[in-house]
């Protein structure tokens, strides 16, 4: 009889333990799942790149005169003080106080002789095709008038060249070698009007565009009028 208890009360101890043990493992918690994260944004880098302002102003605003800066009302040209096109035929983009608003675009040559004009709402102009051809090798200067003077009146007219001789040699040869690299072929020149008009244009096609998003904010970024728009280019960017 003794035996028998004793193997009764190993047995109903064996049974304890292996109660014990499962309930421990249904007791551990469970591995913790990996947390899905949103993969990091891009670190805009501000690059300097040096030379698409020829201008000694090219640390003001293009819509500053004196060093003062006019009524907010004033539209503002982007672009340089002084800038480079190798186009003869060059996009010119301006921004106003109101979307829409009527203004006349002007381009002269030094001597005051109206090259051409266009009244518009829109944000850029080129020359019409009926209009003065422009020379390369010489420099124009550009604005606009509002309809409305009580907005500000215009901004202080900046300067654009087309260039000529070994640059624009330069150029040619380089594009014809590799036309799909002219938006890059014209920022390595420091040419503005003809790079902000190939990523607008990429753009155009396709908003998502991250290369030209990138390349026209950098271009952006060497001007203060257009360092706004630099801004709104990287908040694009994924």
């Amino acid at each position: 009889m003794k035996i028998v208890k004793c193997s009764v009360i190993v047995a109903g101890f064996g049974l304890l333990l292996a109660a014990g043990v499962q309930a421990s493992a249904q007791a551990k918690p469970a591995a913790p799942v990996a947390s899905q994260t949103a993969p990091a944004k891009p670190v805009r880098v501000r690059a300097k790149l040096e030379g698409f302002d020829l201008s000694p102003q090219s640390g003001k605003s293009a819509n500053q005169i004196g060093g003062a800066s006019r009524d907010l009302g004033t539209p503002r040209l982007y672009a340089p003080h002084a800038g480079k096109a190798f186009s003869v035929s060059p996009v010119f983009y301006w921004g106003t106080a109101e979307p829409g608003q009527k203004v006349t675009f002007r381009l002269t040559a030094l001597n005051g002789q109206t090259m051409c004009e266009v009244t518009t709402t829109a944000d850029h102009a080129t020359c019409p095709p009926d209009a003065a051809s422009l020379i390369v090798g010489q420099t124009y200067r550009w604005s606009i008038y509002p309809e409305n003077d009580m907005l500000g009146g215009p901004p202080k007219p900046v300067l654009i060249t087309i260039i000529n001789g070994d640059e624009r040699a330069a150029i040619e040869t380089e594009l014809g070698k590799n036309p799909a690299a002219a938006n890059a072929i014209f920022v390595n020149h420091r040419i503005w009007y003809d790079a902000v008009a190939g990523f607008t244009a990429a753009l155009a096609q396709n908003p998502d565009d991250q290369d030209a998003l990138k390349g026209r904010a950098s271009v952006y970024d060497q001007v203060p009028a257009t360092e706004p728009l630099a801004d709104a280019d990287w908040s694009r960017v994924h």
